[in-house]
């Protein structure tokens, strides 16, 4: 099994007798999923604005006592737990954080703090698999505060359309039900470096992250399969994916 150390990981803690019930009301998915599969350790989840624009993305892990959010590190760390105090009010809960932790990550679902058994790869190596199957890795290709899960395809991975409310849904199920979402990030092969985050790529669309040669796109779906259809092996970007 191959595995990688990630880098700018953070942790914040939910616990005490009303956390399930406070992050069921206000995260993407349904927390509830965690009692009903083995297939993974964690949930992939979303806060959004009021609005259903993205502010975080992160993964779920039940402990003792609650549940840990698996972030990004540092400032985000802090921001993710200062947004979730907002939502406090009268829960019995406790929010602690801890912005720096060491995560490894088999899979995007399959990840702990104890370095597992197996071949260890670069984070570069993993980033460009990340990339390659058009994983968005937070504030590297999210604008936060604006970007819609749809934007960022995490409208399957990290959303249930069964579990009831929360805060920003009415937005994503109404993307969902209408098949609204006009641009998505788009994996791409450069034959030299990427251009800076947020460069405008004339005729193709907004640089995302990048490793190496390869790279994420927020491209127009239409545009997408336009340059599908006539791009070659020799195309100066070559997009990857069906």
């Amino acid at each position: 099994m191959k595995f990688a150390k990630l880098k700018n990981r953070g942790h914040v803690s939910v616990t005490g007798e009303d956390a399930e019930t406070f992050l069921q009301n206000i995260i993407s998915n349904d927390i509830k999923k965690l009692e009903r599969t083995s297939e993974q350790n964690c949930l992939h989840a979303c806060l959004l604005t009021a609005q259903g624009k993205y502010l975080h993305d992160f993964y779920v892990s039940k402990i003792e006592g609650g549940f840990v959010l698996e972030c990004e590190g540092f400032d985000r760390t802090e921001d993710l737990a200062k947004r979730l105090n907002l939502y406090k009010l009268r829960a019995k809960i406790s929010i602690t954080t801890t912005d720096h932790v060491t995560i490894y990550a088999s899979a995007p679902t399959l990840r702990t703090t104890s370095r597992p058994t197996g071949n260890e790869i670069s984070f570069e190596e993993w980033d460009i698999e990340r990339i390659k199957n058009a994983q968005p890795d937070g504030s590297r290709d999210a604008e936060i505060g604006t970007s819609t899960l749809a934007e960022l395809n995490l409208d399957e991975c990290a959303v249930s359309y069964t579990k009831g409310c929360y805060i920003g849904q009415e937005l994503v199920a109404r993307m969902h039900n209408r098949n609204l979402g006009k641009k998505h990030l788009v994996a791409a092969r450069f034959k030299s470096l990427p251009p800076a985050w947020d460069v405008e790529i004339e005729g193709i669309g907004f640089m995302r992250s990048s490793c190496k040669n390869y790279g994420l796109i927020l491209v127009n779906r239409e545009t997408e399969t336009k340059l599908k259809e006539a791009q070659t092996d020799d195309s100066e970007i070559y997009l990857l994916g069906l």
